[in-house]
């Protein structure tokens, strides 16, 4: 009886995997996934300006956070959901766009580090069928190393030292090769990005960092 039911199940994963998704179904997805990214994308930056006004600074972030916690358990859910159901959406189920939307709440699931391991073994499959963003597959990689703090292979998840100069959280595995895997993971060049972020990091917070005495930001060159 436990080898038939163990059966049933695999076979439920198997069809998940290779599930058909109809044209009413994949609305129904579509208008799932513009919702989930959308919240998230609206809890992605600091705390809003009614929450300033309210309150002190630290206790603005302490709010903030604790809503943003509370949106990212409730988009996890409805991904976990979909998942479930029709598998890991790649290009060829939901399409380029939306198969990124539904990345980005696997990304942001920083609370469920066997999830986002999970779904980073079946974004493996769906890289080595050219169905889905390579550069999805780095950012979670790299996301996963630093919930486990670990070093990063791409570089991709930044911190801030005290130059406000963007550097590897944790640090690189290998600093030398990094950009080799960079290219090959659609990732723009590490100088390149570093300098970005570094720029806005600085735009951000120019007054604090001319009170510093910078007039600039400090650049890799």
């Amino acid at each position: 009886m436990k080898k038939t039911l163990i059966f049933l199940f695999l076979g439920l994963i198997s069809c998940n995997s290779t599930k058909v998704i109809s044209n009413s179904e994949k609305e129904n997805i579509i208008s799932e996934l513009n919702y989930i990214f959308n919240i998230d994308q609206k809890y992605a930056g600091g705390p809003f300006d009614y929450l300033f006004k309210k309150h002190e600074k630290k206790e603005a972030w302490k709010i903030f956070e604790m809503m943003r916690d509370s949106v990212g358990l409730e988009n996890q859910k409805k991904i976990k959901k979909i998942y479930s159901k029709y598998g890991y959406l790649g290009y060829d189920k939901i399409g380029k766009e939306y198969s990124r939307k539904f990345w980005i709440t696997i990304q942001h699931a920083d609370n469920d580090i066997k999830f986002q391991q999970k779904m980073l073994k079946e974004l493996a499959k769906e890289i080595d069928k050219n169905n889905a963003e390579r550069s999805n597959y780095a950012m979670l990689e790299d996301r996963i190393a630093i919930n486990l703090n670990q070093k990063q292979r791409f570089g991709s998840q930044i911190t801030y030292n005290k130059s406000g100069q963007a550097i590897p959280k944790n640090g690189l595995i290998d600093s030398l090769n990094v950009d080799n895997l960079r290219i090959k993971y659609n990732l723009p060049p590490f100088k390149e990005y570093y300098n970005s972020m570094t720029t806005d990091h600085f735009e951000m917070n120019k007054d604090y960092f001319i009170k510093q005495g910078m007039k600039e930001p400090k650049l890799y060159e």
